[in-house]
């Protein structure tokens, strides 16, 4: 058994010499060994932009002048239809291309009737005006868009003077909060062109003003004494009374009003900027009675306690009131406080102060 195991030891030794001898002779690449030489790794080519960009255009040498860019109407029948025309020539190299026009309000209606124009042609932009309802100046614009690369947008301007055949007088009243009636005096309309009429309606701001009208009245001149709801006023200081009219060329005339307010302070609102929390700040606020009628305040509170008074100065028609700001602790990540200080006037209204914080942000 020694012997044979001795012999079969020897034969596979044998064989184990000549796998390794064979394996080095031909190179074996068990461990990814070579005897070539190492190619050259190759640079990665950048991507190729797939996209094709087209070429830039060069500007245009068109150019568009117009004879005149504004037309004035001069006086027009109120709700009434009036037509003007622009007249233009393309002065440039290129063909003018114009883009598009643009009204600045439903009632200015421009048309076109072609959009490109050659070197030395002319064109005509025609605008329909519809005039509004009321007595007054107006204004009007149209924009003009082209590829005149100097003067792409060009403005138009139409103006005009609505004038009414009916006249108010007056055309706007001043009221006041503590005269009998408002202050108010009475209204006259009258017809300029000797066509008579009737006042069928008669509307206010607020149901502020009230007109005792008759419809079967049919007369060249009307006098209205107008009845002034006081309480009204106080919540609608500036409005109109407009009268419905059945003159045929003059459907409606409009009567403006504006009032003071009774009690006016300054500031009206208080900003405080660069507010720090701990920093207290300062400010005057003034009271005063546009009436110069006596003021006696009540009381003063705020809502968050962030505005106190410190100081008060009182003349006859006015207060200066001293008031120390102090910036509370910021809630999360707000930028702003704010708060209302409220004062109560003995016999009158409440008068509310608003006050806003902004915190200093550090840069």
């Amino acid at each position: 058994m020694n012997g044979r195991f001795c012999k079969l030891l020897v034969v596979v030794l044998i064989l184990g010499f000549f796998f390794v001898a064979s394996s080095q002779a031909k190179g074996l690449k068990l461990f990814g060994k070579s005897d070539e030489p190492a190619k050259p790794i190759k640079q990665a080519e950048p991507a190729k932009n797939e996209v094709n960009q087209p070429p830039v255009s060069p500007a245009s040498n068109a150019k568009i002048k117009f004879d005149a860019v504004e037309h004035d109407f001069g006086k027009i029948d109120p709700d009434s239809m009036n037509n003007c025309k622009f007249t233009f020539t393309n002065v440039g190299k290129d063909v003018l291309k114009i883009d598009r026009l643009q009204g600045t309000c439903k009632c200015t209606v421009p048309d076109l009737k072609k959009k490109e124009y050659a070197p030395g042609e002319t064109g005509e932009i025609t605008v329909e005006f519809h005039a509004p309802k009321y007595q007054g100046d107006t204004s009007q614009r149209v924009m003009v868009f082209s590829n005149d690369a100097n003067n792409s947008t060009v403005y138009l301007v139409i103006k005009a003077y609505v004038q009414a055949k009916v006249e108010a007088s007056p055309e706007q009243m001043t009221l006041s909060l503590i005269a009998p009636n408002g202050g108010a005096s009475p209204i006259t309309l009258t017809s300029l062109d000797g066509k008579k009429f009737a006042v069928v309606k008669v509307e206010s701001s607020g149901n502020v003003i009230s007109v005792a009208s008759n419809p079967n009245d049919i007369a060249e001149k009307h006098v209205f004494n107008p009845v002034i709801d006081v309480n009204n006023l106080h919540k609608y200081l500036n409005g109109s009374i407009v009268f419905t009219l059945t003159h045929p060329s003059c459907g409606s005339i409009k009567v403006q009003y504006n009032c003071l307010k009774e009690f006016e302070t300054s500031p009206s609102v208080i900003i405080i900027r660069n507010a720090v929390v701990g920093e207290i700040q300062k400010r005057t606020v003034y009271l005063t009675s546009n009436y110069n009628q006596p003021i006696e305040i009540e009381s003063i509170s705020s809502d968050k306690g962030i505005i106190k008074v410190i100081d008060q100065e009182k003349t006859e028609n006015q207060y200066k009131l001293v008031t120390e700001i102090a910036p509370p602790l910021q809630d999360g990540r707000s930028p702003v406080f704010s708060d209302t200080m409220h004062i109560k006037l003995k016999g009158k209204e409440l008068i509310n102060i608003s006050c806003r914080g902004f915190y200093k942000t550090d840069k």
